[in-house]
Parts: structure tokens; sequence; C-alpha cells
């Protein structure tokens, strides 16, 4: 007898996955939930939401990464608990072949006026979940109910849910032929000539992280090697060392994961350095690793719930090719958790947008619009356009920010054309407009208004009270094509976005960022300034946030004079704490944008600096002097190549050695001149 459309299939040689919803009332789709459990046999279980049987592990949105290292044959996901993206898109990956979803959701037809708690994170105050839109919630319901691997059950129908019998494994604990390429690969990267990285590439659930394990594992067994392995997060690399030790039960201390924050504070030496979810770190990171350690293994989950790093690849792996002679590429396409082709595994990515990339590259002059969020949700291909844009261009985009793109209040969408093919967007957000009590409570630490990261930062960090109650214009996101890059795109997003801000009456334009050199000179250009910088690195990126303002009213420019002019005026302090390892092109362009408004040296300073560069002053004794002299000449003139050494020993407080000083000698001979000048 043929299957009918939308019930699950048996379980074939295939392995694909299925899913049930369970919509209507919550308790008696509970009930018909357990009965199916109890009539079927034994299955692993995880279960998203609460009421979860005994025995069966139970996962909240706050916990469940914790059970990415596992698998199940069956994923419960209530949604009467929150239907969060990205939960929903991590555990869908945990479900093996064979393997079933049931999702348990309010009635079909009401679902939209269901309070969802997932709505209320959307919505800034004072706006609270009845505010955000449904056009994520409409999407995933027309998917669901086209989709044939998909099962759509009234619980107060007469159907009853069945679960097919849990089926065996997919995958066997031998090596695919994927795989065993991984392995080949990162032992040719030990035992080859140096300076020839390799980079790993898989969508989710091609099993990467295990090839590394047990590459590392046969390597150990060959020869004594001191591997690092960085990650974001030591969850990231948990199956990599799973393998490892199934492999190799004593490799020991042999293999030691680090932070990246805390490898780029130590630099130890190792023979091999692996680097896991590289995209999730960022490109100048990677830059700075790739030519510190002769021997590195680059990997990416290129699809997924952690975000895409197809534009990493893109960025990355032309910078890898350019600089290293004989750089590999290798990308693992064979899923090892579920079958080639598996249905549920193309749903999950027409819903979260997981595979839309930017389309090729046109000619012609651009065109900028707004767009209207319920016409974006209508027309698929435009959406897969700028998501696809956002995924290419920002290494941390998830499937929770296309539910925010869609319904979060407050949010526009800018979009530049070529040819009616989108190659920037640029998503803003509106904060503030709080009264002068709740942003003396936002100042004084007693409140936490929801939606306004930017200006509660500058009221509680910086002390400036009255920031809340500015209107600000927040730049959540800005995105340009690869290929159109460097032709004015990015300027003229950032352009539109002022003329919008001011013709709605905003006080300001505000951005936050990890720092590099590279954007906070684009920011600079276009008339940003920073007012503010966190003294912790991220410790994953190992980047400091970098907080930049541009004033649009009398009220606007009063608060970004006074910030700026106090984050300028405390730096040199702050270089020798909390930003003492911040990059030094940063620090360049920092004092940079004070310009002709730092004080010049007095004749002492210079005096001082005189006799350090002939000779007759040790460093020590003239270090104040250098440092008075050095803010100046930076504010005035870039110190060229040798800037990060004036930097890290003037500003930062690395003690110089004898050769170091004496290039310091020759150095500040040279700038002297411009110390000078004004």
């Amino acid at each position: 007898m043929p299957v009918p459309r939308g019930a699950p299939g048996v379980n074939d040689k295939r392995q694909t996955r299925s899913c049930q919803v369970l919509a209507g009332d919550r308790e008696r789709a509970l009930a018909l939930l357990r009965v199916a459990l109890a009539a079927g046999v034994s299955r692993s279980c995880l279960w998203f939401g609460e009421a979860a049987p005994d025995g069966v592990r139970r996962l909240g949105r706050h916990d469940y990464l914790d059970a990415l290292g596992c698998e199940c044959d069956l994923l419960v996901y209530d949604a009467h608990a929150g239907l969060y993206p990205d939960v929903l898109a991590a555990l869908l990956g945990t479900l093996r072949g064979g393997g079933v979803l049931v999702l348990l959701s309010p009635s079909w037809a009401q679902w939209a006026a269901f309070d969802d708690p997932a709505l209320a994170g959307l919505a800034p105050w004072p706006l609270g979940s009845t505010d955000v839109g449904r056009r994520f919630l409409q999407r995933l319901q027309d998917q669901f109910a086209a989709s044939p691997v998909v099962r759509i059950l009234d619980v107060d129908g007469t159907e009853s849910l069945v679960l097919p019998p849990a089926a065996a494994p997919v995958h066997s604990p031998e090596l695919n032929e994927d795989q065993h390429r991984v392995v080949e690969a990162l032992l040719r990267v030990v035992t080859g000539h140096a300076r020839r990285p390799l980079l790993l590439t898989a969508d989710r659930g091609r099993g990467k992280s295990t090839a590394l394990g047990a590459g590392l594992a046969r390597l150990l067994r060959e020869r004594s090697c001191r591997v690092a392995v960085l990650a974001p997060t030591r969850r990231a690399v948990e199956a990599l060392f799973a393998r490892l030790h199934r492999d190799l039960p004593d490799a020991g201390g042999e293999v030691r994961y680090w932070r990246p924050a805390d490898f780029l504070a130590e630099a130890p030496d190792c023979d091999l350095l692996v680097i896991d979810e590289a995209a999730a770190l960022g490109v100048p990171l990677l830059q700075t690793l790739a030519e510190r350690y002769n021997r590195v293994v680059f990997s990416t989950t290129v699809q997924g719930y952690e975000g895409s790093g197809r534009g990493f690849v893109q960025r990355f792996l032309a910078w890898l090719n350019e600089r290293f002679r004989a750089c590999r590429h290798l990308e693992l396409s064979a899923p090892v958790r579920w079958a080639p082709g598996d249905p549920l595994e193309a749903l999950a990515n027409r819903l979260f947008l997981l595979d839309a990339e930017a389309l090729p590259p046109v000619q012609g002059v651009p065109r900028y619009r707004w767009l209207e969020r319920d016409a974006l949700a209508q027309e698929e291909a435009l959406l897969r356009q700028v998501f696809g844009l956002l995924v290419s261009a920002h290494y941390r985009t998830r499937p929770s920010d296309l539910r925010q793109l869609l319904d979060a209040p407050g949010v526009s969408v800018l979009v530049a054309e070529c040819a009616g093919q989108v190659i920037g967007v640029l998503l803003a957000a509106a904060e503030g407009g709080l009264d002068a009590a709740l942003a003396e409570a936002v100042c004084a630490g007693r409140r936490r208004p929801r939606g306004h990261p930017l200006l509660q930062s500058l009221a509680t960090h910086g002390g400036w009270c009255q920031a809340p109650t500015l209107r600000l214009l927040r730049i959540m996101r800005i995105a340009v094509d690869e290929r159109h890059r460097r032709a004015g795109i990015g300027s003229g997003l950032l352009a539109r976005a002022r003329e919008r801000a001011e013709a709605e009456g905003f006080d300001l334009l505000g951005s936050r960022y990890g720092v590099s050199p590279g954007l906070l000179r684009f920011w600079q250009q276009n008339g940003y300034r920073v007012v503010r910088i966190g003294h912790r690195v991220d410790p994953a990126s190992a980047a400091h946030s970098v907080q930049m303002l541009a004033s649009l009213s009398t009220a606007g420019e009063a608060l970004c004079d006074a910030a700026c002019a106090r984050f300028l005026d405390d730096l040199p302090w702050r270089l020798l704490s909390g930003l003492a390892g911040l990059d030094p092109g940063v620090v360049s362009g920092l004092f940079r944008q004070a310009g002709g408004d730092w004080a010049a040296p007095d004749a002492q300073t210079l005096a001082d600096v005189r006799h350090f560069a002939l000779g007759r002053r040790d460093f020590e004794d003239a270090l104040p002097s250098l440092r008075r002299g050095l803010c100046a000449w930076l504010a005035r003139e870039d110190a060229g190549e040798n800037g990060a050494l004036l930097v890290r020993c003037v500003l930062q407080g690395r003690r110089p050695t004898r050769e170091q000083v004496a290039m310091l000698r020759r150095l500040f001979a040279a700038g002297t001149p411009l110390l000078q000048s004004r």
C-alpha cells in the first residue's frame, strides 16, 4: 500500500527523517504523545520544553547547546514554550537518519494569535510581544504545509500519532571517504613542507570534527607532537576530543584546547595548530595566526545553526592562496548522521535560509530603496538575496537573525540593487527616547530596558545619563557583496540611512562591532567617531567591541563631542591596562580621530624626545615624554610600518629589547620634526 502524501515513511535504506506536528491544545497533544511513546519501542529522545517523561533528557533555551554532541531517534520540540529558531535549527542536527521530529504547536489556524514567549525578546521597551510581527511564523507554516515530509495532525481530530520504530544509526564508527581524505591531509600538514595550511569546510553533520579527532589520534600514534586546538568554545570541539580519546585514550596533554584570546596572550609553541569553527573568529585574527605558526589547519562549518561561513571562505581562502604558495582546500559533502538528500535537512535549509547565497556579480549603477517587510516576506527570491548577502558577509548570521529581520519592531531594511540584484544590505533599529526618570535609573544601574543597547551602554559605562533620552538609529548590520566592495556601496547605504534618520528627527546614528583597523577606517571616513571601547576582549574573536556615533541634532552633537573628548582624554591611560592588547593599527586610528585638536608637546617634552633619540637618555627615563610625543605624532600622521613597535613599547607598556630601543631612537629622531609642527 503506498504511503500517502504527508505521512511519515517507513524507515528504509535511505534513512531519511520526518516530522509530525501535533497542533492544538497542549495537554491533549502531550496525552497523544505519551500514548504513542508507550506503544513504540524504546528510542533515544531529546525534549525541548516542559513535561518530559522520566528518563528523557529535557532541554531549555539556555542549555540546548549542551546536546549538540548527542544523537536521538525522537526529537520533541514544544513550541508552546517558545519558537526559538536557533534552538530548533540546532536540535534538528541531533536527529539521526530514520528519526522523527514531533513538533507541538498551538492550533494551526490560531498560532499567529498565540502569545509566544519567544516574541518578547524581539520587542524593545516599552513594546511587548503583541507588537512583534508574525511573518516568520507564517513562512514556517507555509513551508511545513507544502513539505511532503511533514504530517500535520489536529489533536482534536480522529488521526492518531504513530511513531515508526527506531532505526539503527545511518553511520558507523568507520570513517567515510571524505573523512579519510581529511586524515591524510592533516598528516601532510605536519609531515610535509612548512607554511602549507589546510582549510576544511563542510555543511553541518558532515563529520569534520570527528575526522580531525581521528587524524590527530593517528598523528600522535606515529610521532610525538604538541597540538593546540582553538575554537570559540570547548563545546565546539567536543566531537573532536571524543574521537581522539576513543582512538587514542592515552593522548594525554599532547593535545590542548585553547580559547583564542588566551592563545594570543600566551603565544605558546606547538607543532600543529588546529582551528575549528574558524569562521566565528574573524579573518584578521586568523591571518595573524597563519603568519605566526608554520603548520595550521583551519576548519569551519559553512551552513547551520552556528551561522554561515561562506563569506569567510571566499575572503579567507583568497587571502591564503595569495599569501601561501601551496594552500589546500578540502570540502566534505557526504552527511554522516543522515542520508544524502534528506528531506528534513532540505526543509530546514529552506525554512531558515541556511543555504542562501549571494548571486553572481552584475554590472550597472546601484539603486537604493527601503523595503517594506510585509512585501519582503512574500517575495521569497528577494528575501533569499537579502539574507544570503548577510550570510555571506557576516560570519555570525543565525536563524534567529531571520526572524529579527522579518518581525522585530523598529527594524528597517535598506538595500542597494544593481540590475535587479541585491548587492548591499543595511539593517537599522531605533533606540532611545526614554523619559528622564527612566534614563537616570538606567545610568544608576537600576533598570535595563530591553532593546536600547548602545545608549544604555553610554549611560551605564560612560556616565552619560542623558544619552537614553535622545533618539538614535543604530546600524545593526551592513553588508556589501564581496565583488562590489570598494565602490562606495557601503558609504552609499550609510548616506541613505543618515538621510532617513534626519528626516525622522533622530539625534544620533550609531553602531557597535568588533573593531579592526579596516572597519574603523571605514566608519571614520563616513563621519562616525569612537566614544567607547570595551575593556574586555571577546574570548572567541579576540576583538574589542567599539561604539561609534555620528550626530544629527544639536543635542546629539553635544553628547557626541563630550563623549568623544572624554574617550580620547582617557585613551593613553587605558592603553596601559584594559586596552594593552589592542591592535596597534586600531590604536593609530583612534589617535587619528583626534587630528589637529590634540595638544602639541611642550618644549621640555620635545627636548626629552631629542635626548632619547640621540642616546643621551634611557628609555625608561624618557618614557613619559615619549608617550606624550607619540600621542601627538599619531594624531597628526600615520607612524608607518613601524607603528606597531611604537604603540606596543611606548603606549601599551611592552618592554623593548636592546635592538628595539635602538630602532625606537631612530624612529623618534625621524619623527621629531613632526612633533614640532603647530
